[in-house]
């Protein structure tokens, strides 16, 4: 619909570990039923920020809390747009929400491209955002070397 206003959400690549979490939310649209895709959701009109919006998602999703590591980029999805940012999880000990997720994965690189491939993701720029993260923030994120 021309001119329709729809609230821009924000996503995490959650990284623990080398792998990747997705999950499946509650989706009505039959052709996502089913997709996996990257944590979070809408920014509400009581969230201070985007990092304030993750915060609360993950706490919503998972009662997760995490390191924000940086912004990744800004992905559009149905005409909604997606914020991305990088998330360390302070534990993987996490209890899901089943009122807002189906179910959870975690993937290597090489998972998320053959998950990809095989048309399992649900926007399309989950593949993508992973890699950007680990271009921009690879270096980063890799453990200090042995004394």
């Amino acid at each position: 619909m021309a001119g329709t206003f729809r609230v821009p959400a924000v996503r995490a690549v959650i990284l623990h570990d080398g792998k990747f979490l997705l999950a499946q939310h509650h989706n009505h649209l039959p052709e996502t039923i089913g997709k996996w895709g990257l944590p979070g959701g809408r920014i509400e009109a009581t969230d201070a920020d985007l990092i304030a919006a993750l915060r609360r998602e993950l706490q919503e999703e998972f009662e997760m809390t995490a390191d924000i590591v940086g912004f990744v980029a800004m992905y559009t999805y149905r005409e909604r747009t997606h914020q991305v940012f990088l998330v360390k999880p302070h534990s993987i000990d996490f209890h899901i929400n089943a009122n807002e997720i189906l179910g959870t994965a975690w993937l290597t690189l090489e998972e998320v491209v053959e998950w990809h491939s095989k048309g399992q993701l649900h926007t399309g720029f989950e593949l993508a955002a992973i890699r950007a993260s680990m271009t921009r923030y690879g270096k980063q994120l890799k453990p200090d070397p042995s004394p």
